[in-house]
């Protein structure tokens, strides 16, 4: 877990500098190996969507580790919108119960709550891994959560079945990015 913490926290300090021209009010990513993968410029493009959008996602973070990270890669770009996708990383190295990992997951919401009253979190499902591990009652677990807590839920697990799951994770989160939908968007998202 030390070792860990010393690479996230190299990373945060990178993630400090380029909040610096960073811009506030945007949408950040912020999550563990998977949501780090997902390259949110170039699909940013892609989409014609017109928010900023941060990832400060970091490889294989913990759900345990993160709240020590929020001030840097989340709270110090005064975000609109988080997206959070945590647990993955706990779940394949199996150390804690799920309960303990909703648990810690629940803290990390009630500081950004605390931090930013007006910022909406969407909390974003785990999906199956290269490691045959199936998140089904975590992810089930994180959705009672976000409607206990008052914050959205996003279903991504139909992702891992893509060719390019990145790319459909992104597709399906756009809809939580984005202030307006139109009504083409709204068709597509109800795949009218």
């Amino acid at each position: 877990m030390k070792k860990n913490m010393d690479m996230y926290e190299r990373e945060a300090k990178s993630f400090r500098k380029l909040n610096k021209v960073a811009k506030a009010n945007g949408v950040v990513l912020f999550g563990s190996s998977f949501a780090k993968a997902i390259p949110v410029c170039e699909l940013k493009q892609t989409f014609n969507m017109d928010c900023n959008i941060y990832n400060r996602s970091l490889t294989n973070l913990s759900v345990f580790s993160a709240e020590k990270l929020l001030d840097d890669c989340v709270i110090g770009l005064s975000p609109k919108k988080i997206l959070l996708q945590l647990g993955e990383t706990d779940l394949e190295q199996g150390y804690h119960a799920i309960p303990e990992i909703i648990n810690a997951y629940e803290k990390i919401i009630l500081k950004l709550k605390s931090s930013n009253k007006h910022c909406s979190i969407v909390i974003v499902s785990v999906c199956e891994n290269a490691s045959g591990i199936y998140p089904e009652e975590l992810n089930k677990e994180l959705e009672l959560m976000a409607h206990r807590t008052n914050c959205q839920y996003a279903d991504i697990s139909p992702a891992f079945s893509n060719d390019s799951p990145c790319i459909k994770a992104f597709g399906l989160l756009r809809f939580f990015m984005m202030d307006k939908i139109s009504f083409y968007d709204a068709m597509r998202l109800v795949n009218v």
